[in-house]
């Protein structure tokens, strides 16, 4: 076997992706536990106390870095194949290796959040409303309404799981144009985001339920399939490649993520300040990031890719694969345990929102629950319900 051949014969992982997919659903749910608790977050160095509010306050942006990834990581093994000629699983392969991966975790957490939550706890004010969010809900579209949406009582962090599912309708389409004219296919996506943010920031008059809808995420989707497509160019000429060639690439990269650092530091900053004026600003600020955020985050995450190797480890090494092999479920069920378990056994809200013992025992507490509780639906429903559906269908 030639060097190509097993250039083109080997299975492409990009390590780094895992520590990028494990922090931003820390971040995530970092800033949904701080919701509950209003827990400072500062160090102290050299005596100087350094503060990280505004991260903390502004980390919901990285959501948009998790679509940004699944957008990367759907459209690369199409961007391989259109270079290097390697498979692209057939559409049904598509839609049952999504199904597979994302029904049993997602149906099970709807459930348990209804006969464990909604009904003990009388949260429906009619069996009508109920059963409207229960389908809405198994159909996806529980978005399209704020008393399904916003304000269900079945867990709110589901929502990203619907955007993505919308979107896994289109992808094969989009996938196909992709490959045959990239820079048409990504413009129409991006300005179909524009188009309809700015609608949205025009002439809505409550956005609550519009800036997080599939069409909102299409420049996202697109800056992430761009970047699959320019990482396997980068991966087929770093392949030809001389020794200086790679050292000054590797160089570069550092030098890369290091500004997209500091811009996602302003990002985030200007992200907290918008807060302060209430929640349509903040609102129509969100809007107005998810470009940049999504073009900085892309940068950094394909800079990385190209790190020396000593400095990838900071991103790829066993924790940061452990917590990516768990992150769809830690991210589903840290938000509805962590508020569960604040009402059960933290009711006096304002002791809990200035006892720095007693916060620093809800956090210890809300972490160790998330991650257990996600370990569990990932190790004994998901993966366990995936194997049998991939050894009882097989579908090519």
């Amino acid at each position: 076997m030639n060097r190509m051949s097993k250039f083109r014969s080997e299975k492409l992982e990009i390590g780094v992706l895992y520590g990028f997919r494990a922090l931003m659903v820390l971040f995530v749910m970092n800033f949904h536990l701080w919701q509950q608790s209003w827990i400072t977050q500062s160090v102290t160095l050299f005596g100087k106390s350094i503060g990280f509010d505004f991260w903390t306050r502004s980390s919901y942006l990285f959501v948009d870095g998790m679509i940004l990834l699944s957008g990367f990581l759907l459209y690369l093994p199409y961007a391989r194949e259109k270079l290097e000629g390697t498979p692209v699983p057939s559409v049904r392969r598509f839609y049952f290796n999504r199904v597979v991966r994302i029904l049993p975790s997602y149906l099970f957490a709807v459930l348990a959040a209804l006969f464990f939550i909604a009904i003990p706890q009388h949260l429906y004010h009619s069996t009508q409303a109920m059963v409207k969010d229960v389908v809405s809900h198994f159909t996806f579209t529980f978005l399209f309404w704020p008393a399904t949406y916003v304000s269900t009582p079945l867990n709110v962090a589901l929502w990203t799981i619907a955007v993505e599912m919308q979107f896994y309708l289109l992808f094969p389409l989009l996938a196909r144009w992709m490959k045959k004219s990239p820079s048409l296919t990504a413009g129409v996506m991006m300005l179909a985001a524009w188009v309809y943010r700015f609608c949205v920031a025009r002439f809505a008059k409550d956005t609550n339920i519009l800036i997080n809808q599939m069409p909102a995420f299409l420049d996202v989707y697109a800056i992430g399939m761009l970047g699959a497509a320019g990482y396997c160019r980068m991966r087929l000429w770093m392949m030809k490649a001389r020794r200086c060639e790679h050292i000054t690439v590797c160089t570069l990269s550092v030098a890369v993520f290091t500004a997209g650092a500091y811009a996602l530091i302003a990002i985030l900053k200007a992200q907290s300040t918008a807060s302060l004026e209430g929640h349509e600003v903040l609102r129509l600020s969100q809007m107005q990031m998810r470009l940049p955020l999504a073009i900085t985050l892309g940068l950094m995450m394909f800079s990385a890719a190209y790190w020396p190797k000593l400095l990838q480890k900071l991103l790829d090494n066993r924790l940061m694969r452990f917590l990516s092999s768990i992150s769809m479920n830690l991210y589903i069920w840290h938000q509805v345990l962590a508020v569960q378990m604040r009402i059960a056994w933290f009711p006096n809200v304002d002791l809990l929102h200035t006892d720095k013992n007693l916060q620093s025992a809800y956090m210890l507490l809300s972490i160790s629950v998330a991650v257990l509780a996600a370990m569990a639906v990932t190790f004994e429903l998901e993966q366990p319900v995936s194997k049998w559906a991939n050894r009882r269908f097989r579908i090519k």
